[in-house]
């Protein structure tokens, strides 16, 4: 990655980018990154819910979602969609909001879902992240919503 520049200095790119291989369809594996009521069943850390989830799957649309600790502790972000392509792509920016309900630092994320056989191979890809400690949490953030996002994929897909 070339380095970005913040106020004339060069900085490193932060990125994380997290690859699954997902023995399911690709149109399924979409809805279930784009539709509320399938969202509030996994997104999030382990051991944290999503009780509020609102999507305006549109380009330029918003989203905004809260993620709930044990401890009853709320974490709320949202973002717009940039670029929507059915059953092949996401392009959305995210940010936490801080206790005044203000965006923090924006990123952008990029969720792709490509054929691979008989498998759907998905990559996500969050950009623009403000600082290593960050990084690493995301990362560790992220590696387990995307555990929980292909258990419940594979359990739906159980159900018919």
């Amino acid at each position: 990655m070339t380095p970005a520049t913040e106020g004339g200095s060069m900085r490193p790119l932060r990125e994380i980018v997290l690859t699954r291989d997902i023995a399911l369809p690709r149109d399924l594996l979409f809805r279930l990154w784009t539709e509320p009521q399938h969202l509030m069943r996994w997104w999030g850390p382990q051991n944290m819910t999503a009780p509020s989830v609102s999507v305006d799957l549109r380009e330029g649309g918003a989203w905004r979602h809260c993620i709930l600790t044990p401890e009853g502790k709320e974490y709320w972000s949202h973002g717009r969609y940039l670029e929507i392509v059915p059953p092949e792509r996401l392009v959305f920016t995210f940010a936490w909001e801080n206790q005044e309900g203000r965006p923090e630092h924006p990123m952008q994320v990029t969720v792709e879902f490509q054929e691979i056989g008989e498998k759907t191979r998905l990559i996500f890809r969050k950009v623009e992240l403000p600082n290593d400690t960050e990084l690493k949490l995301q990362t560790g953030g992220w590696e387990q919503a995307l555990d929980k996002y292909v258990a419940y994929a594979e359990a739906t897909s159980r159900e018919g």
